[in-house]
């Protein structure tokens, strides 16, 4: 049997992410500076806050975004970072399909058991409108490869 094409996915950042991320924290920062808190308490709290919206910026509008996704049908993905370094891994059952926002849940092949699963956002705005819903068929209805002369362990 021959192994199928992996899909090869280019993702740009994303200006819906962006806006929603500047939003959020905008009313965020708004709400804190209402609350009834010490001057230090707030400084505290907005300096956190856009701490974590530099950090979700990063991650999904600036370098943080792979530049190079190959998504498999057997569930197998490789990630190339802008620094041209590629991971390995295998897609989890955690990922999620929808019509606006897919998100994929890997791991890398390396990692120890007890380490974080990663996680890519991809949104409508980030794919071509075919590349998204090929990917979105791609994660709902792939399979991992199952060897049959392992009784139903993974290949791989």
């Amino acid at each position: 049997m021959n192994p199928t094409r992996r899909l090869r996915l280019e993702p740009r950042p994303s200006r819906i992410a962006c806006a929603t991320i500047a939003i959020a924290c905008a009313a965020l920062c708004a709400l804190i500076l209402l609350l009834p808190l010490d001057a230090w308490a707030r400084l505290a709290a907005v300096l956190t806050l856009c701490g974590v919206a530099a950090r979700a910026l990063w991650r999904c509008t600036g370098r943080g975004v792979p530049a190079l996704l190959h998504v498999g049908y057997d569930r197998r993905i490789t990630v190339s970072s802008r620094d041209g370094r590629s991971l390995d891994g295998t897609i989890l059952d955690d990922s999620y399909v929808g019509a606006l926002v897919t998100t994929i849940v890997w791991r890398p092949d390396r990692a120890t058991r007890f380490a974080w699963a990663e996680s890519i956002l991809i949104l409508a705005d980030t794919l071509p409108a075919d590349d998204f819903r090929r990917l979105r068929v791609l994660l709902r209805y792939g399979s991992p490869v199952v060897d049959e002369d392992t009784s139903g362990r993974l290949a791989g």
